[in-house]
């Protein structure tokens, strides 16, 4: 399917990292879902290609239970394996026709960008739509550290027709800085999977998420 803005409002990506120890990602996942997560992405580069297509097969079949979109960062292998509702991917890896081929028109096709031309360009190119990020807490390349602000972020939804999902250190913020940018959403990892109480974490950020946007 298409993500539709409501789908968008907050995208749980999957972290194993993040996770407690003695929490399955079954059961981390499920709780997102309770909590408010309005779509989820799966991510994670520690399992192997065959746990990688079991766990995408399940919460695949959770997520439609909820009646929400499964996505699936990088792997269009999996993603097609699984039927999944769209691929997230990075820009270098944005292969619109072959992305296309395998999953129609029907599904969404998003893309991970770190700039203004990334995103720019990834519009372009054919993206459903666009992650822009990290928001805060960015990433260093070199000695300039790569951190976006609400400024960025207005501008670059302001230039392109497709809807803009902000990523990076959004569960640690006040999103009310990001009031009025034009945002359709958020993608939050160990703000999310990191929690304690990861369906409190949730349910706390779909509620700000909903009132910002």
């Amino acid at each position: 399917m298409l993500l539709k803005k409501r789908d968008m409002q907050l995208i749980a990506v999957t972290d194993t990292k993040s996770i407690r120890e003695g929490l399955s990602l079954h059961d981390a996942v499920k709780r997102a879902i309770i909590g408010g997560a309005s779509t989820v992405m799966m991510s994670d580069d520690t399992m192997s290609e065959e746990e990688y297509m079991r766990e995408a097969a399940r919460i695949k079949i959770m997520c439609g239970m909820y009646d929400i979109p499964f996505l699936v960062y990088e792997n269009v292998t999996v993603a097609e394996a699984v039927d999944a509702d769209g691929i997230a991917v990075r820009l270098k890896d944005f292969n619109q026709k072959e992305i296309r081929r395998k999953f129609g028109m029907e599904r969404s096709a998003g893309v991970i960008t770190t700039s203004e031309e990334e995103a720019i360009e990834a519009a372009r190119q054919g993206a459903s739509f666009i992650f822009f990020g990290p928001m805060y807490g960015g990433s260093k390349r070199g000695n300039k550290k790569i951190e976006k602000n609400a400024g960025d972020l207005m501008k670059l939804c302001s230039t392109v027709e497709i809807p803009v999902v902000a990523y990076g250190g959004i569960a640690d913020v006040d999103l009310n800085d990001l009031r009025g940018t034009g945002v359709c959403g958020f993608g939050v990892a160990g703000g999310i999977f990191g929690s304690d109480d990861i369906a409190e974490a949730a349910m706390r950020l779909r509620k700000l998420a909903i009132d910002v946007l």
